[in-house]
């Protein structure tokens, strides 16, 4: 019997190799049973290390500025593949993670950080860059990106602005001339872990910025900074699904750089052996911290659960928790364990005890299945 195991990582706990490992681990005692690992990402936190785990390259390692600028220096890694393409995630320098609940501060958090990291691997010698989205604390549309790149964001005065949300409402005029050749020519490819809009009601200040510290007014500020991006910029950006990922970072990259914007996760799938994996396979099992409904909207577990579908192949789900309003049979799961249900955040987020715990759950949820195919003759 084949058996997928296709984790995405349980955020703040364990990472999807992590998670893969220990599963596999966990199913060595069963005669008969070949467990596979494929690690899963969407373009969100850790989609450089799951993508970097099948390229030949090296990790660089660089001091670079954090979500804001008061903060000590950030040590932030990206992957430089032997290939010339980069593999960065903004969350390595501007993630959420990098601030205390208490130094949330979306209007003056910056992307700055993770511009300095692209421009460091063009420096050496890079020639194309994935930049994956998720997990970031800003909304700036790339004003920090581009600023780095090369870019002078002007208001009306002629000064130049911070890049940060506060300042997206007072853009008057942006500069390109300093904007090396080398970033000119550079493809981008900008991968998307939600398919939020710029602006709006289903835009990324009214969805996501409350959670990186926005206040109801700050939040309606964004809004209209956002706005008059997407004024700036035209083209259509403000009606575009997955402009607004990672605070609005498409906007101002598709209209300023060589860019391709993609789903994170079918991008992912495509490099990391999941098609070969389930040839033959005769159940799939997948997890990540929450099973929510978000997670059939371009999430890697959920298009782990679309490819197994598609394919006949039974697939279960081993998570940290559940959303009350998730429903399995619709989802088409045959099974769902949500291993950190009854326990206190500390526990929950414990690394050592969520791998014995998703171990555990994985050895039933295996046994459980072939039990079935038992009866079932």
């Amino acid at each position: 019997m084949k058996i997928v195991l296709a984790f995405d990582k349980f955020k703040g706990s364990v990472t999807a190799q992590q998670l893969n490992e220990a599963a596999q681990d966990s199913l060595c005692g069963l005669d008969g049973v070949t467990a596979v690992g494929i690690p899963v990402a969407d373009g969100g936190d850790g989609t450089t290390a799951v993508l970097a785990a099948n390229r030949a390259g090296q990790w660089v390692t660089v001091p670079t500025v954090g979500p804001l600028l008061q903060q000590d220096p950030v040590m932030a890694q990206y992957y430089l593949c032997d290939d010339g393409t980069a593999l960065i995630e903004v969350a390595a320098a501007s993630g959420l993670a990098l601030l205390s609940p208490a130094e949330r501060d979306v209007m003056r958090t910056t992307t700055l950080g993770t511009g300095l990291l692209m421009r460091d691997a063009l420096e050496r010698g890079a020639t194309s860059i994935v930049l994956g989205l998720g997990g970031s604390a800003t909304c700036d549309a790339a004003m920090g990106i581009m600023s780095a790149l090369g870019a002078e964001f002007l208001d009306a005065e002629g000064h130049h602005l911070y890049p940060c949300g506060e300042s997206l409402e007072h853009i008057a005029r942006i500069e390109t001339a300093g904007i090396p050749q080398a970033v000119s020519n550079c493809p981008f490819t900008i991968l998307i872990d939600v398919d939020t809009f710029l602006c709006g009601e289903r835009g990324t200040a009214r969805l996501f910025a409350p959670q990186k510290g926005a206040s109801p007014q700050q939040v309606e500020q964004l809004e209209r900074g956002l706005n008059h991006v997407a004024t700036l910029v035209g083209d259509g950006i403000a009606g575009k699904a997955g402009c607004g990922a990672a605070g609005g970072i498409p906007a101002l990259m598709m209209y300023l750089l060589n860019c391709e914007l993609l789903p994170g996760a079918p991008y992912v799938f495509a490099h990391n052996g999941m098609e070969q994996a389930l040839e033959d396979a005769d159940l799939v099992i997948t997890g990540e911290g929450r099973l929510d409904n978000q997670t059939l909207m371009g999430k890697g577990p959920g298009y782990v659960i679309q490819m197994a579908r598609e394919r006949g192949i039974p697939v279960a789900a081993v998570c940290g928790t559940i959303a009350p309003d998730f429903d399995r049979m619709a989802a088409g799961l045959t099974d769902t364990v949500a291993v950190s249900a009854d326990l206190g955040l500390e526990e929950a987020m414990d690394p050592e005890g969520t791998l014995m715990r998703v171990s555990q759950a994985v050895f039933q949820v295996v046994s459980n299945h072939i039990k079935q195919k038992q009866c079932n003759g």
